[in-house]
């Protein structure tokens, strides 16, 4: 099994949940952690680094998470998670994209 490790921004969404929305992001994780390999990669500027995502649907919102894998120390890197709407301009704005 990988070693979840989970990212700041992955972190702060997670706090502000309700207990539902709480128990649904732990399913999806528990889901990518028994097949890493289930998210989408996704397209420019993120294909660089590897990056996969799942989706979800919670009262009508859908939600994304992203994460990356590392082969070598068999960690899974959780690194946000977020609503469709802000997902894509949070992701380009963490340190390792805009630091590329």
């Amino acid at each position: 099994m990988m070693i979840p490790i989970f990212h700041r921004n992955f972190q702060k969404f997670v706090k502000k949940t309700n207990i539902k929305l709480f128990q649904i992001i732990n399913l999806n994780v528990n889901s990518i952690l028994a097949n890493p390999n289930q998210g989408t990669l996704l397209e420019h500027p993120f294909r660089k680094y590897k990056i996969r995502k799942t989706s979800f649907i919670h009262q009508k919102n859908s939600y994304r998470i992203a994460y990356t894998l590392n082969s070598n120390t068999q960690e899974i890197i959780f690194l946000l998670i977020d609503s469709r709407e802000n997902f894509y301009k949070k992701l380009s704005q963490m340190d390792f994209i805009r630091d590329s």
